[in-house]
């Protein structure tokens, strides 16, 4: 039977309640069709209501179910002239346990328990070629333009297959090159747990993925080999290849990439070399920073690949291997070598109080970089119930930057080397008992070097020294060991509350050197209070318990952070010694409304002790024309933050909304004092009372059914205020506003032609004691495909870019590419022809303000290119 549409509507509504007439609550109520699809759901209140309007007439089938009752099945025929229907339902108690119930939506979308299941061909839509491309198209699932994937505004931990890690944080390097054609489903994993122990023990809010593999893929070698050259473009190349094998034991991944057309093919990989979660560890985020930087600087607004001209290649393996029934091996590696090339002009313009002048400077980079990573993951299973974890890394990479600078007329050359060796070491036990109760000891050893070595060979900050300088070096050692063990409890209740304790000790030990001196012809100079010789020691004892109260639909979390530290900063001069105490509180409540609907909340105090370079007592080059200086002394920092979040969301809705407040306040926090020069600046550090920040963010979703199509709207705005002083000022207030809008609007027809289309917008200002500058940036796009059957694939792309403070002739920037493929013998060979920025746009620029004054930036774009492929798949 064909279902009537019509603008009418029938408001359905119905009562279900026990054989005792005790209303049942969430409850699900699926409406199907003749077609015996899912067109309406909706789920039962506390009072056993449920509402659905229908706007169409025919022959339904109303299903109702509740885990513990049997099913209800009816058929009904609605009419045009009926407007309201209204029925009572009794279900009958059923005595089997089931431990899962699983919902089956139209076969595309499953869910079980803490599963969400997508069938990977249901959302392909034919024009992917990577896993990436076809997460996109999944609802809820978003992908920044550096790799990192969202799900529901949430980062995701891991990216698995068949429920094997390959990279960790790493998983770009996965989903930016295996193909997606040999996936079966995408499963979404809520409440993730890192340590399979852990699981149904820890309430945890981590999220991962895994990739399900079809059968015929399986325990077989395939992969793929694409060769582009340029076509009327000199010298433009991309080669990639993936060559892999997923077994039920073994699996293995590789991936080669070497091209020079701006592609990024492995995304941001900071957290696998030196953060990844593979197993349960201490001292995150605990590496070292580089202590200076030559900064390129990137077109914010724009894609990455219009200014990144490059000579990029890289090779990543991960291999697991079972060795043993018991012990598992991980090896993963990476070797990476990149040549970017970058060029730009800034114009700056300094206005603060009496200070008012303007700089300018042309800047030619070129950026050698060479990364190599090691990681040795070993996993013994000693018994059901208990978990050894060994894991290894060794990490070094060399960055070596030439710019050729010409500041305001004043031609330079200044160069900067960098080399990073950190290695890692990670053991961690896990033991479980009465399968609800865990034990964890934790220990981690790691040591970072990041020696530098900067030079410039014509001196610019003649009004700082006497001494008569043509050049300026400066020679960095810097190193840090961190050693760090911790025990940590996991106790589940009757209740499914959960109690959390943790004991530990963390020591950070820092050494830094640094040589800074200026020369002539004829001699070297020293400055004083400009050369360092120190160490930095933090120890950390602690303590950490939290607790979980969960009651139906509401669930109370509060934990609290107890820290012992003893501080300690030795120079040649002076040791300084500090031993703060301090406690961190945390309070967080969540409240399901329905199933669709929920409401979190969160309120925390946060103390923090300050870090070698705060408290520094020299002055430290960090670039060719600015120095910063520590406070000279230990201080503990503070703040107190707030949110507020309501959200609609269920994999089922065909509208999702979200809206999040936010306020931070800060009681005592660094700030700078800044002496600001045309051709040099001093930052020294300072101790004051912090500024305040608000924010609001609304994200919603709408699927337009009867249009095959989904719109999304985002709005923010974001109200700060920070405090700091220049050139004597006193302490100066700052305020800082910008609101932004987004929308977009994505077709999902059955047709050979759909569109991606969008606008984002935002309107900033910035306000301080004597200035104040307002402006407005814009981004417009429109995407276009085309395809004729199974085998002719095009994609026409345009984006529009407005900057409202430049200069007519510079504010408007537009841009157009395209791609087109065709397959032959199904898709084993594809041949495709790629054309970029075919306006040949030479440059793009943008402006920038700060409660200093404002600049503008010229980047020179990558040129006009059309590359021709050809691609095999075996």
């Amino acid at each position: 039977m064909t279902l009537n549409y019509s603008w009418s509507q029938t408001r359905l509504e119905g009562n279900v309640v026990s054989t005792e007439n005790l209303p049942i609550s969430n409850a699900s109520v699926v409406i199907r069709n003749s077609d015996n699809r899912i067109t309406n759901y909706a789920f039962t209140n506390e009072e056993g209501n449920y509402t659905i309007i229908l706007n169409y007439h025919g022959k339904i089938q109303i299903e109702i179910n509740k885990l513990g009752f049997e099913k209800i099945d009816n058929t009904i025929t609605i009419t045009k002239t009926q407007k309201n229907l209204q029925s009572k339902i009794v279900l009958q108690e059923n005595s089997t346990l089931l431990e899962d119930i699983i919902i089956k939506i139209d076969n595309p979308v499953q869910v079980r328990g803490d599963t969400l299941e997508y069938d990977a061909r249901a959302f392909s839509t034919g024009r992917e070629q990577v896993v990436e491309d076809l997460l996109k198209n999944i609802p809820g699932i978003s992908v920044e333009k550096d790799g990192t994937i969202k799900y529901e505004d949430k980062k995701i931990e891991k990216v698995m297959v068949d429920g094997d890690d390959l990279f960790n944080r790493g998983y770009s390097i996965l989903t930016k090159n295996m193909p997606n054609k040999p996936l079966n489903k995408v499963q979404v994993l809520k409440r993730y747990s890192n340590n399979k122990l852990l699981k149904g023990i820890e309430n945890s809010d981590k999220v991962a993925i895994n990739l399900t593999i079809q059968e015929d893929y399986k325990d077989v070698w395939f992969g793929d080999i694409s060769l582009g050259y340029g076509i009327v473009s000199e010298n433009r190349y991309d080669v990639n290849g993936n060559l892999m094998n997923f077994s039920k034991n073994f699996k293995n991944f590789l991936s080669y990439n070497l091209n020079n057309v701006g592609d990024d093919r492995v995304g941001s990989l900071d957290d696998m070399f030196y953060n990844n979660s593979e197993i349960e560890s201490v001292g995150q985020n605990a590496q070292l920073y580089n202590t200076m930087n030559i900064n390129s600087g990137t077109a914010s607004r724009l894609k990455d690949h219009r200014t990144r001209i490059n000579n990029a290649e890289h090779v990543a393996l991960s291999s697991i291997i079972p060795v043993v029934e018991k012990l598992k091996l991980k090896l993963t590696g990476f070797i990476g070598a990149d040549e970017n090339y970058s060029f730009n002009s800034l114009t700056e313009v300094v206005d603060v109080d009496e200070t008012y002048f303007t700089n300018a400077e042309i800047n030619s980079y070129k950026n050698h970089l060479k990364k190599g990573y090691l990681n040795l993951l070993a996993t013994y299973d000693i018994s059901a119930f208990q978990m050894l974890q060994i894991s290894s890394v060794w990490n070094q990479g060399n960055n070596n930057v030439d710019n050729d600078m010409i500041f305001n007329g004043v031609s330079t050359l200044e160069k900067l080397q960098t080399k990073n060796t950190f290695t890692d070491q990670k053991v961690t036990f896990t033991h479980k008992w009465k399968e609800k109760n865990a034990l964890l000891l934790k220990a981690r050893y790691f040591s970072n070097k990041i020696p530098q070595l900067y030079n410039i060979n014509d001196f610019l900050m003649d009004d700082l020294f006497s001494f008569d300088a043509k050049g300026m070096d400066n020679t960095i050692r810097n190193g840090k060991t961190f050693i760090g063990v911790e025990a940590d409890f996991k106790l589940k209740q009757v209740n499914n509350s959960v109690i959390e304790f943790q004991i530990g000790y963390l020591n950070h030990q820092e050494d830094l050197n640094i040589s800074f001196q200026l020369f002539n012809d004829n001699s070297r100079f020293y400055p004083e209070n400009f050369q360092t010789r120190s160490s930095f020691t933090l120890g950390d004892i602690y303590a950490k318990s939290a607790y979980t109260w969960i009651r139906k639909s509401f669930k109370l979390n509060s934990s609290i952070d107890i820290h012992q530290l003893f501080n300690s900063f030795t120079t040649l001069k002076s040791t300084k010694k500090s031993q703060p105490f301090y406690i961190n509180p945390t309070l967080n409540a969540s409240f399901e409304l329905s199933p669709t609907q929920i409401v979190t909340a969160s309120y925390l105090v946060n103390f923090q002790s300050t870090s070698m370079e705060d408290v520094n007592d020299t002055y430290l080059l960090t670039s060719s024309r600015s120095f910063q200086k520590g406070l000279g002394e230990f201080h503990l920092t503070d703040f107190q933050m707030g949110t507020l979040r309501y959200s609609i969301r269920h994999y089922l809705n065909r509208y999702n909304f979200s809206i999040n407040l936010n306020y931070r306040t800060q009681n005592k926090v660094l700030s700078s004092q800044r002496l600001i020069e045309q051709n040099s600046s001093l930052s020294q550090t300072i101790f004051i009372k912090g500024g305040e920040t608000y924010s609001v963010n609304l994200s919603s979703t709408y699927s337009l059914k009867p249009l095959l199509s989904t719109i999304k709207v985002d709005v923010g705005y974001v109200n700060s205020t920070t405090f700091n002083e220049v050139n004597d000022s006193g302490l100066r207030k700052n305020d800082f506003y910008d609101i932004s809008y987004k929308l977009s609007w994505k077709s999902n027809f059955r047709s050979d032609f759909n569109f991606l289309l969008g606008s984002e917008w935002s309107v900033s200002k910035v306000k301080s004691s004597n200035f104040e500058n307002r402006f407005t940036n814009g981004f417009t796009f429109v995407d276009l495909y085309y395809d004729i059957g199974d085998r002719f694939k095009s994609k026409f792309v345009t984006e529009y870019y407005y900057f409202g403070n430049l200069p007519d002739n510079q504010k408007h920037h537009s841009f157009i590419d395209f791609e087109v493929t065709y397959r032959i013998i199904g898709d084993r060979y594809t041949v495709g022809i790629r054309g970029n920025n075919l306006l040949n746009k030479q440059n793009f620029t943008s402006f920038y303000a700060t409660d200093i004054g404002y600049s503008t930036t010229t980047y020179r774009l990558m040129p006009r290119y059309l590359i021709g492929s050809f691609k095999i798949r075996f």
